[in-house]
């Protein structure tokens, strides 16, 4: 594996100059790596477990990002022979969990069919473009035998822990006496010769000794199968339960689609042909949902807050519906701005809309008050809005600017640790863009309809309407 990713290296190679500098391997507890080692991978635990970690240069000086060097390590690596499982990824940002995880529940009674629904799920998995290493954790154990009684034994009053302890006897040893040896006690074992204990060749020929004394073959007393068992056996609600994991290269597939699909047209088949069988959601999917299903909330919930201080300024239950029809058109510049900026929308993209409710609603707020000031001078409604859009220009471009100007370091930066704030930023910035062109031509025109409305349903002097009592323009 180290030498197919330096293989790779090769052909990523810009003006010479590698864009790794550091591998670092581990196998068990034998460690050996290229180059000094700045960061260690995750600790292994038995050698059957082996790691590659590898350093890349900086982002600003390299041009090829991390997932396009994943795939093409994978695709050098090949397959390897034997291999229980293979993964490799990127750190990456964003929500936590693998692009795909979903667990498969089943009563005890049901291991086979959830087995066959495991692998029914992950062949499907594998033919949708750009989903792979896909795999579940329901890891086999070593192989193993399995005495099973047989019935004329069983009525001899054989027991499977008579046949257990004469095996575990035979090559583990059975302790027959201790010896002192000055200020040492030794055990003194009884086993098979050193020759006989590494091989199973002689297995069959273990005889087991009955209360008769008659010494019988092991064959004779019970049907032994060499099977696996399996590492670990997880529950979830007292159901049996395999977790099935995939990961996506977003270039070629889309997770979200994979999920939907699965849930959608997949699932239902299976569960119809596996009736025990539950399926339990999670991974990136299930925590984006949360996210973004409190995040609603609280948006919600800021809202309604900002309508109440609005009401409560402008004694009015309509004029602060007339500030916060701003917020759609801001979201509809974000959406706008990650198109042109080629991003797909992400969570920190919806933290920038919501942070952007409160920021675009400021240029609202002058313009309104400003009306609302000239009215109550006697100006005429068609003069105040002219004038409005006139005096307030200014102050309301200067806002937007200043603040796209402070997020535009931002929105250029190239560095790994600022690409999760990106979004973010792209958000805040276009969505004011957007609304301040809109801004000061919907306030006008929404307050004229407005100021129309309560003019037909009122005769009451223009100074009183502008200062927004509640009676009459709730």
């Amino acid at each position: 594996m180290e030498d197919a990713f330096w293989r790779v290296m090769d052909q990523f190679e810009q003006d010479g100059r590698p864009i790794a500098q550091t591998s670092y391997r581990v196998v068990g507890e034998q460690v050996a790596g290229q180059g000094p080692p700045t960061a260690r991978p995750t600790s292994a635990s038995g050698g059957h477990v082996g790691s590659v970690e590898i350093e890349l240069v900086t982002a600003e000086q390299r041009k090829v990002g991390s997932e396009e060097i994943v795939a093409a390590w994978r695709n050098e690596i090949g397959s390897i022979p034997g291999t229980e499982s293979l993964s490799i990824s990127a750190q990456m940002g964003g929500p936590g969990g693998v692009p795909i995880e979903f667990k498969l529940l089943a009563p005890g009674a049901a291991t086979a069919e959830l087995d066959a629904a495991v692998e029914r799920c992950k062949e499907k998995l594998a033919n949708f473009p750009g989903v792979f290493d896909i795999t579940d954790d329901s890891i086999a154990g070593k192989w193993e035998y399995r005495f099973r009684i047989k019935e004329e034994a069983a009525a001899m009053g054989v027991r499977t822990a008579d046949l257990a302890e004469t095996v575990r006897a035979a090559y583990y040893g059975s302790e027959v006496m201790r010896v002192q040896r000055g200020r040492y006690e030794v055990k003194i074992m009884v086993r098979y010769l050193r020759e006989d204990r590494r091989n199973l060749a002689n297995f069959d020929r273990i005889r087991i000794r009955l209360d008769d004394g008659v010494e019988r073959p092991i064959t004779e007393l019970a049907e032994i199968d060499i099977v696996r068992g399996y590492s670990e056996i997880n529950r979830v609600r007292q159901l049996r339960s395999i977790t099935v994991t995939a990961d996506v290269d977003e270039a070629a597939g889309n997770a979200r689609q994979v999920v939907a699909s699965l849930q959608s047209e997949f699932m239902p088949r299976l569960q119809l042909e596996f009736p025990q069988i539950e399926v339990l959601w999670e991974g990136q999917q299930e925590q984006t949902v949360e996210s973004m299903t409190s995040l609603f909330i609280g948006f919600g919930v800021a809202v309604l807050a900002m309508f109440v201080l609005l009401a409560f300024e402008f004694k009015s239950y309509f004029q602060p519906l007339l500030i916060l029809l701003i917020i759609p058109f801001g979201t509809i510049g974000a959406v706008v701005g990650h198109a042109v900026q080629g991003m797909p929308l992400t969570l920190f993209s919806m933290f920038g809309i919501v942070a952007l409710t409160g920021i675009v609603l400021n240029d609202s707020i002058v313009l309104v008050n400003f009306i609302n000031a000239r009215l109550r001078s006697g100006m005429s409604i068609d003069t105040a809005l002219r004038d409005a859009g006139r005096r307030r220009f200014r102050p309301v471009m200067l806002t937007t600017v200043t603040t796209i100007a402070g997020l535009l370091p931002i929105l250029t930066e190239t560095s790994l640790q600022a690409q999760i704030l990106i979004p973010m930023a792209t958000s805040i910035a276009f969505g004011e863009m957007f609304a301040t062109l809109l801004v000061v031509f919907l306030v006008p025109v929404a307050y004229s309809l407005y100021w129309s409305l309560l003019r037909r349903h009122t005769d009451r002097p223009i100074s009183e309407l502008s200062h927004g009592d509640n009676n009459t323009q709730g």
